[in-house]
C-alpha cells in the first residue's frame, strides 16, 4: 500500500496544477486494516482548513495476494468515488464548474496512473 501511496503523492503536482483555480486543497489517505477493525472509508469536507479529506480504507485481506496492478484497479474506482462524493459537499463552497475540474481531473490523474479500469 505504501508503494501506491508514494505513486499517487508522485503524481498529485499535475493534479494540483490543473485545479490550482480552485483554492482549496484535497488530502487522500490510504489505508489497509485487518478485516476485524471493521475499515470504512470517508469524506469529508473541513471548511475550517478549507480541505476535502478523503480516507480509503480497505481490508487486508481484500489486497492480499493481488499484483501492484489488481491492487490499482481495486482502489482506483473506490478513490474516485469518494472524491466526487466529496466534491458535491454542500459545505464547501467551490462552483459547479470548480466541482466538475476536481473529479474531471482527479480522474485523469488516475487514468494516467492506470489506477482505473479500462473503459470496454
Amino acid at each position: 500500500m505504501r508503494e501506491l501511496a508514494h505513486e499517487l503523492s508522485e503524481s498529485s503536482t499535475a493534479f494540483a496544477q490543473a485545479t490550482e483555480s480552485v483554492s482549496d486543497a484535497l488530502f487522500v489517505a490510504l489505508r489497509s486494516l485487518p478485516s476485524e477493525l471493521s475499515p470504512r472509508s470517508f469524506v469529508r469536507y473541513d471548511r475550517r482548513d478549507a480541505v476535502l479529506l478523503v480516507d480509503l480504507r480497505v481490508a487486508e485481506e481484500d489486497l492480499s495476494g493481488l499484483t501492484m496492478e489488481e491492487q490499482r484497479r481495486l482502489l482506483g474506482p473506490l478513490l474516485l468515488a469518494l472524491v466526487s462524493r466529496g466534491s458535491r459537499s454542500r459545505t464547501a463552497t467551490w462552483s459547479g464548474e470548480e466541482r466538475a475540474l476536481i473529479v474531471a481531473e482527479f480522474e485523469r490523474m488516475l487514468s494516467r496512473l492506470s489506477w482505473l479500469p479500462d473503459e470496454a
